[in-house]
């Protein structure tokens, strides 16, 4: 705590071998992350179709979880409530045994349960095979390793508006079998596309960018930008199963982390085609992402973070050029970016 509040301190005092403006150029900038890391370069732009047979549309995307998917689809299967829904599981290409679970269970539920089996395309390709025909008024989406609590559906479609979020507990299973959980009461929305409810015209002109990791950021840097009426709950609706392996643990050391900057990027691209404004909520959101990106590219080489720095520079710019954040948190970080002073930007982010 002490190094990180003297670095502060040196920083505000404008000392000069911090003070350092980044001369990279756009164009080296650019031609160092396409050869590190290609951009996949797809659309959040969608043309879902929507056919409104059920209250609620459950999509669950599913790639080799047969030791968890039988939870995960028991906890949707006996759901206590009044609402009409339909699961779409989407057979992501397995190479295990969750093909075979999930045709059982079409056998079993043939009223509610639907399988689509397709080539691997990825998370976000299988969400999106599922969205392509919207059967409820509202569509929520559980990860395949996580449960719904047993009155998930009832709570959520209860307070339903045109985003509706509940509270959740993180959950992990120890070496013996014991389950250890931390409830987390939700005050206010997260970017996860799980644990929510989404009206069924939220989602019409919506799809995940396929080929990027962070595929969920959409939601919170275009949806939550849409003027949606937006609440949470404090019900208990979800049981998320902590990863040790997952993206979220090991992206930083993989080429791929800088892919947060792809998404960041794509996201303000694509503002005009869902109608989203570039106003101060956007401006801030991107202050934020752009400690979000230094920090999952920290174990990148210096090049490639400074590569990143100069790009998010020039988007600001572009975007918000005459913007100022009142976010006092924020504002050393405005002034690294607008100053180009790359080495104060990352003493900033490291010291948080």
């Amino acid at each position: 705590m002490y190094i990180k509040t003297t670095i502060k301190h040196i920083i505000g005092m404008g000392a000069p071998l911090i003070r350092v403006r980044s001369k990279m150029s756009h164009t080296v900038a650019e031609n160092l992350l396409a050869a590190y890391s290609p951009d996949p370069n797809t659309t959040c732009v969608a043309h879902n179709k929507i056919d409104k047979k059920y209250d609620l549309h459950i999509i669950v995307a599913c790639y080799n979880v047969e030791d968890f998917i039988v939870e995960c689809l028991n906890s949707i299967m006996n759901q206590d409530t009044k609402y009409s829904y339909i699961v779409t599981a989407v057979n992501d290409g397995s190479t295990d045994r969750t093909g075979e679970i999930l045709n059982k269970y079409s056998n079993d539920y043939p009223d509610k349960l639907e399988v689509i089996t397709q080539e691997n395309k990825g998370l976000s390709g299988a969400r999106n095979s599922a969205l392509r025909r919207i059967k409820g008024r509202y569509v929520t989406f559980v990860d395949s390793d996580d449960v719904l609590t047993p009155n998930a559906v009832e709570s959520l479609m209860n307070h339903a508006e045109d985003i509706t979020q509940g509270s959740y507990y993180n959950f992990r299973v120890g070496s013996q079998g014991d389950v250890k959980r931390q409830v987390v009461l939700t005050t206010q929305l997260s970017g996860f596309p799980w644990g929510k409810v989404f009206k069924a015209e939220v989602l019409e002109k919506f799809k995940f960018p396929e080929g990027y990791w962070f595929e969920d950021t959409p939601i919170s840097c275009i949806m939550y930008g849409m003027g949606y009426r937006m609440n949470t709950i404090q019900d208990i609706v979800y049981g998320y199963r902590l990863n040790p392996n997952g993206i979220s643990a090991t992206a930083g050391h993989s080429k791929r982390s800088v892919e947060s900057w792809y998404i960041t990027k794509k996201c303000y691209e694509e503002y005009p085609d869902f109608g989203v404004d570039y106003d101060q909520r956007a401006y801030n959101y991107l202050l934020n992402q752009c400690i979000m990106n230094e920090r999952r590219t920290q174990h990148q080489p210096k090049k490639i973070r400074e590569a990143i720095f100069t790009l998010e520079c020039e988007l600001m710019m572009k975007y918000f050029a005459n913007f100022s954040t009142q976010d006092s948190n924020l504002r050393r970080i405005e002034s690294a970016l607008k100053k180009k002073e790359f080495v104060s930007f990352e003493l900033l982010v490291r010291a948080e």
